[in-house]
């Protein structure tokens, strides 16, 4: 069947759907759109009320501190870190979400959803620089040896080869006005089937200042993202591999042995990049190396060129310089070994009062792991995530206690409230992947809603208004308008009174948050969502994200919000009304 209507038809379809509208806006307007919420206000704040910023900060000081280790998935401080959970779960009296067998004696492992994800150790590498047949260095990499003057960073593809251009430092950048590649394309050259190599960072004056005309003077993410150099080189035509000019400019490191090393640390670490199956053996990306400009020079001996020329050069007058190096080739060849490693969810629920209604279920979610112990010998260096995901995790401990107090105390919810902290979110939502779409312990058809708590402790710095008033709420109208308007009803009677900032509320938002957290595992199959966040900071995904650094009286405004908005979606009548498409 063709995509395209026939134009009479498109016209009449137009006109229904205009037609529908209007009768749906008169309906509309002929009732009240406001929900009502709680048949007993006081009640739900009396319960808000045992939320507190000294029992989060009490949870959240232990939970965020060295003792985890930085909490990576598959690690011993991430299991360490399901223990705790567990242990808090049966402390305050919430169920297990196995199995009855399972179930009993209420054993810590009983909160536990295990399951396996799997990862990939660098065996060894060989990185070979040749003249046409001469060789003109030759390395090798393993976890012993990772090199002194090359070393191995990214990259799978079992064996690479192929010739070479210069394209100066690899950056394609409108706002900036420099673009390597399009001056690549204008000399008729192509990175496509090449080895690329490439200078590191950008044209700078000094290590804290670009020559390029950046918004604040300091360099850009050119120079501190490596990863938007790898996007600007596929996007320019996939290279056989990339050599980077490590130690060429003011920000070089005092060692490329001592960079080696680091580098090494990182691959050889099967817990650095997991997935849920096997790695397949289609998936090969091109490899990425850093090598000394020693080696470089050897490489473009054939030019009459050297690194610090062409690097002055295009300092001198920030216009790109790029070049065939003729009878130069590169080979590569890496080896890896896949690695299955076993995590775990934690898993806990508060039973529904109604004997129909228990058997829907509203999951809260969380997620537990981080990004664990940053590779080096100096310094801080374990990753604590206070508020990448330790806020989030900590709220959800908090909500559970105040449903189990109502519970024990005859205010129990209709539906049942599960408590999912997940792991493996940071290797790609992982944990959340497995228990939606492998294991769902409670039937996703009677999962009514998800509320998901991703990074609520911190300030944007870039939120448009300063304000430390606000929540981000995201894709709480993809599928349920009812329960996004039930979020801003919440937080209007029950006096909370935040800023519910829809800043990030979009599809075609360019930071896509709405599909970065465990929420999206739920909005594919259907499920009515909100995101809850707050933005991400300086110490996002560093060793800088502490404890001490969250505002524990805003963390626990925002928690009480999700607690009565939880309260209101497990009590009501009927589910919250799917009326949109989501993200499908």
């Amino acid at each position: 069947m063709s995509r395209l209507l026939p134009r009479t038809l498109a016209i009449c379809l137009l006109l229904m759907v205009l037609v529908g509208s209007a009768l749906g806006q008169a309906a509309e307007s002929a009732t009240d759109p406001t929900p009502t919420v709680f048949e007993d206000t006081p009640l739900v704040q009396q319960y808000q009320a045992t939320i507190t910023p000294d029992d989060l900060a009490a949870h959240l000081y232990f939970f965020a501190s060295d003792h985890f280790e930085g909490r990576e998935t598959a690690t011993r401080g991430q299991k360490m870190a399901a223990g705790y959970l567990a242990a808090q779960y049966r402390k305050l009296g919430a169920r297990p979400a196995q199995p009855p067998a399972a179930a009993a004696p209420l054993a810590p492992e009983a909160y536990l959803q295990p399951f396996t994800v799997y990862g990939r150790a660098f065996g060894d590498g060989a990185l070979t620089l040749m003249h046409g047949a001469d060789t003109v260095a030759a390395r090798r990499f393993t976890p012993a040896q990772p090199g002194t003057d090359a070393y191995y960073v990214w990259g799978n593809a079992a064996h690479r080869e192929g010739g070479l251009v210069f394209a100066g430092y690899g950056i394609s950048d409108a706002e900036l006005g420099y673009d390597d590649y399009a001056a690549l394309a204008n000399a008729g050259l192509s990175s496509a089937g090449q080895w690329l190599l490439i200078l590191d960072d950008e044209p700078l004056a000094s290590a804290e200042t670009s020559l390029l005309p950046t918004e604040d003077g300091a360099p850009s993410a050119w120079s501190t993202n490596l990863f938007q150099k790898i996007r600007a080189a596929f996007q320019a035509g996939a290279p056989r591999g990339i050599l980077i000019v490590g130690d060429a400019g003011p920000r070089a490191p005092e060692s490329l042995a001592a960079e080696a090393a680091i580098a090494m640390e990182g691959a050889a670490k099967p817990q650095g990049s997991v997935s849920l199956e096997p790695p397949a053996a289609g998936l090969a990306y091109p490899p990425l190396f850093v090598i000394s400009s020693e080696l470089a020079d050897q490489l473009l001996a054939s030019t009459g060129r050297t690194v610090a020329e062409l690097k002055a050069d295009i300092d001198a007058d920030l216009q790109p310089t790029v070049l065939a190096v003729e009878d130069a080739r590169v080979s590569s060849r890496l080896t890896f070994e896949t690695v299955p490693l076993g995590t775990e969810n934690v898993v806990a629920y508060i039973e529904g009062s109604d004997p129909v209604l228990k058997d829907e279920v509203v999951v809260l979610s969380a997620h537990y792991d981080h990004i664990g112990i940053k590779p080096g010998t100096e310094g801080d260096r374990i990753n604590n995530g206070a508020d990448d995901d330790g806020s989030g995790t900590v709220a959800l401990l908090e909500i559970a206690e105040a449903f189990q107090t109502a519970k024990e105390n005859g205010h129990g919810p209709r539906r049942s409230v599960v408590f999912l902290n997940v792991s493996g979110e940071e290797k790609g939502l992982l944990g959340s992947a497995y228990y939606a779409d492998t294991e769902p312990l409670f039937p996703l058809e009677q999962t009514v809603a998800n509320l998901n708590i991703d990074m609520i402790g911190r300030y944007d710095p870039t939120h448009p208004t300063g304000s430390e008033n606000y929540v981000y709420i995201i894709g709480s109208n993809l599928i349920s308008q009812e329960l996004h308007d039930l979020n801003l009803r919440v937080n209007e009677v029950t006096g909370i009174a935040l800023e519910m900032d829809e800043r990030f509320n979009s599809k075609d938002d360019p930071n896509q948050f709405y599909r970065r957290s465990d929420h999206w595992n739920f909005g594919k199959h259907g499920i009515p969502f909100i995101f809850f966040f707050t933005g991400t900071h300086e110490d996002y995904h560093d060793v800088g994200d502490e404890p001490q650094k969250i505002d524990y009286d805003r963390l626990a405004r925002i928690t009480r919000l999700v607690f009565g908005t939880a309260w209101q979606v497990a009590n009501q009548d009927d589910p919250p009304a799917v009326s949109g498409t989501g993200f499908n």
